[in-house]
């Protein structure tokens, strides 16, 4: 299998250098550079073209272009997305000499000029997306101080990242952040651990970020397994023409918790710090950026409240992390239209994490004996990649990455993983049909892991137990193409297939899947779009082989998880406006999804293999469901008056997840302790049956986020979070609940917290020259919280920061 991907990354290496000898550089009588007006950075791959005629290039990398014109008056029109369009008359004498014009482009108005490139691989302009796509700015982020990714993705309408994993629409519950529903990258490169199939979310970039695009709905087509419920793409930045440097450090407190008899600490309140430097720079004609980060984060969970003979570390909560990361992109001077570079990011963390509650009175700040883990893990990426763009609008992009983790840990739970991936890419934007963009590519993704917490295997018996090296291999290979057209100005069309091989173990399968969509801008400013699609999301090799166990529960291996598909379907409308110096857009979605071979993360009684737990969690496939629902956003940002700037974001989602065949037995386990079989059901697992609701999904969700800004030195901003009540969990949770067992008063808490909650978030700064200091509260109202049953969210913390940008 190794060998396998060593073939296949030399392939697209040939091919990708065999496709350079394919396209040349036309040399013209007219050149320039295209740059922006405002602050005069170079505006790469924009459409130039002369009226009336079939003749048009793209600006190269660095914003040059070079034009074959006839003698006359012409009039060179350029189009960009981001820009407003421009008309520029010239004259081209007789005389055959080349005639120099430098051209400077006008962005158009704040979120009107929103660019993605998640929703199909090429940039376009967000309400010309067939997809729901969320966006949140460095700007959004910067301000509220985010310590790891997911922090700020928390403040993205739609979505909800309960105990790590990310839930788009209620399409996943909790699953231990084992096997994500949604594909998370950084710039278009996968970011899941290849081992647990999971992000992690502090070692993901928060200091560099461009933007944060979230696609809602299934994008499997156009991302692959994982993507079955949407995909997030972290969008690093990369220099511009003016140098950058940029240090941030900051100091915060915990706040003893509302109930204050449960505070878990004596003395003085546990801290959070941390310091990060980068710097960006243009050195002639390669861009660089650098930086580092410390951070630490005493925590909110003590230890146990006396020593248990299971409890192998019981300091509590907590974690300490170092990261260096850099990103280089050269400008090859000889061949116009060819960059390559290299990324990457270095982390070295130490952390304990506690699964669950001690009970959920006196000690619900404190770890039940055996779940608290403590882990030491280093890791790294590192991306490779070259991209060639020339005159004729054809693009190439060659990417890499390595990706490599080992992790020492305490309950068994010590793993060591690789992932090598590659992708070659090929698009244009055929400006002679009529504004058809082709997109398509391979991808390989190979992924080795080994160590104790994923080593569970299928016996000869048909039981589990444990495989001594606990080594595991996956390969994935994907083919994928995407046409787009635009007809009349104001209908596009796109359509788009991919070719999934998927090989772990004993399961090798193929799956071919297609998406199609329409997007009709029905008048200024209105567009209405429909799409279909289906998704597929084959099993992690942590999903399968897991076998450890944390508070006396066992985590169990299901070698024989099958992968799950869907149908996705969705009609939205967005509605720009511009009233005076304000603009934004209202957007609409409705969503349906249809889902075969289910996963779900399920509770129960399993009593067999080399695990010395007889109750615990199993992944498994629970048959069909059907996920439906609408969301709603509101987005804008300008001028309320002469001296005050407001930034907003609300949005609301519903969500309705329903098995189809709550009676219908998924799995049947025989119990060696009681020489039984029990059968599994949605029915009779739930704790709660009304309308056959999924267990662990949050249906209503709510948020919202207001910033001012006065003469742009004075700001202040809050962030509302409304989560609705869990209504389903696992009826086994409840059982549990008694002196003898493990008495975690869940029962009593669930029936004295069932009206949801709402967490709010203030922060305030003020600007004095190149200096920025803010007070950050996170949990204003310190409102006691829990998102995953049996844990507890963070009381209040106030932060001071101080941010300096040269």
């Amino acid at each position: 299998m190794r060998q396998f991907s060593l073939f296949i990354s030399f392939l697209l290496s040939f091919i990708f250098l065999a496709f350079l000898g394919l396209f040349g550089q036309t040399l013209t009588v007219v050149k320039g550079k295209l740059t922006d007006a405002v602050n005069s950075d170079a505006v790469p791959f924009a459409n130039i073209g002369i009226k009336g005629k079939a003749i048009a290039t793209f600006t190269d990398e660095n914003g040059y272009y070079k034009l074959e014109m006839t003698k006359g008056d012409h009039v060179i029109v350029v189009s960009c997305i981001g820009y407003e369009k421009l008309e520029e008359p010239v004259n081209i004498p007789g005389d055959n000499k080349v005639v120099t014009l430098n051209i400077k482009l006008n962005p158009t108005v704040q979120e009107l000029s929103t660019v993605v490139v998640s929703g199909s691989r090429y940039e376009q302009k967000i309400e010309e997306s067939i997809a729901t796509i969320e966006v949140l700015k460095a700007r959004n982020i910067q301000s509220s101080n985010p310590t790891s990714v997911d922090q700020a993705i928390d403040k993205i309408p739609g979505i909800v990242i309960v105990d790590n994993e990310p839930q788009i629409r209620g399409g996943s519950g909790f699953s231990s952040g084992l096997g994500s529903r949604v594909m998370v990258m950084v710039d278009e490169i996968p970011m899941l651990r290849g081992d647990a199939g999971r992000p992690d979310w502090g070692f993901l970039p928060v200091d560099d970020i461009e933007q944060i695009e979230l696609v809602k709905g299934a994008s499997s087509v156009v991302y692959g397994s994982s993507a079955i419920t949407g995909a997030i793409n972290i969008r690093t930045t990369y220099p511009k023409s003016i140098p950058e440097t940029k240090l941030n450090t900051f100091f915060g407190i915990y706040s003893k918790p509302q109930r204050k008899y449960t505070t878990p600490w004596s003395g003085f309140n546990p801290l959070q710090y941390g310091v990060s430097i980068s710097h960006l720079q243009q050195f002639d004609n390669i861009d660089l950026s650098v930086g580092m980060s410390y951070f630490d984060d005493q925590g909110y969970i003590s230890g146990v409240p006396e020593a248990a003979s299971d409890t192998a570390f019981n300091k509590g909560e907590f974690i300490k992390r170092a990261k260096v990361y850099f990103n280089a992109r050269v400008r090859n001077k000889k061949v116009k239209g060819l960059t390559y570079g290299l990324n990457g990011n270095f982390m070295y963390n130490e952390s304990a994490e506690t699964y669950f509650w001690y009970d959920a009175d006196t000690n619900i700040y404190k770890s039940y004996p055996g779940a608290l883990s403590y882990f030491k893990v280093f890791s790294f990426y590192v991306d490779p990649y070259i991209k060639y763009f020339d005159a004729k609008g054809n693009q190439f992009s060659f990417k890499n990455r390595v990706y490599y983790g080992n992790t020492f840990a305490t309950n068994n739970q010590s793993n060591r993983y690789t992932t090598m991936f590659n992708e070659l890419k090929y698009s244009r934007k055929f400006s002679k049909l009529g504004e058809l963009t082709l997109v398509a590519g391979i991808m390989n993704a190979y992924s080795h892991s080994e160590g104790q917490v994923f080593s569970g295997i299928l016996a000869s018996d048909g039981t589990t137990t444990a495989n001594q090296s606990g080594t595991f291999d996956s390969e994935n290979l994907g083919i994928y193409i995407q046409i787009s057209k635009k007809f009349f100005k104001r209908l596009t069309v796109e359509a788009g297939g991919r070719f999934e091989y998927y090989k772990i173990v004993d399961l090798t399968e193929s799956k071919p899947i297609v998406r199609a969509g329409v997007n009709f801008q029905a008048a200024k400013g209105t567009y209405i779009r429909a799409s279909a699609g289906q998704g597929y999301r084959a099993p992690s090799i942590g999903e399968r082989y897991i076998t450890t166990n944390s508070g006396g529960f066992g985590f169990y291996p299901n070698p024989q998880l099958q992968s799950e598909t869907c149908n996705s379907y969705e009609l939205g409308i967005k509605q720009l406006f511009k009233i005076g110096k304000f603009a934004g857009m209202l957007d609409f979605a409705g969503f349906y999804e249809n889902y075969w071979n289910y996963v779900e993360f399920n509770f129960g009684v399993w009593g067999h293999g080399q695990i010395d737990k007889s109750i615990g969690f199993k992944f498994l496939n629970t048959g069909p469901a059907q996920i439906y629902g609408g969301d709603f956003t509101f987005a804008g940002e300008g001028k309320l008056s002469r001296n005050l700037d407001l930034s907003m974001l609300l949005g609301y989602t519903y969500t309705i997840p329903k098995a189809t065949k709550p009676d219908e037995v998924y799995y049947a386990n025989f119990e060696t302790s009681t020489q039984k079989t029990r059968y599994y059901t949605y029915a009779n697992t739930s704790t709660d049956t009304t309308n056959n609701i999924l267990k662990y999904r949050i249906q209503h969700l709510v948020k919202s986020d207001f910033q001012f800004t006065y003469k742009k030195r004075l700001s202040a901003g809050i962030t509302g979070r409304y989560y609705g009540y869990m209504k389903n969990i696992d009826i086994f949770l409840y059982q549990l609940d008694t002196p003898k067992a493990m008495h975690s008063g869940i029962v009593k808490y669930r029936q004295e917290h069932n009206g949801g909650n709402f967490i709010v978030d203030f922060r305030i700064g003020y600007v004095f020259g190149i200096f920025k200091v803010s007070m950050i509260v996170n949990n204003l109202m310190d409102t006691e919280y829990s998102l995953r049953p049996i844990t507890i969210e963070a009381p209040r913390t106030t932060s001071l920061q101080v941010l300096l940008n040269i």
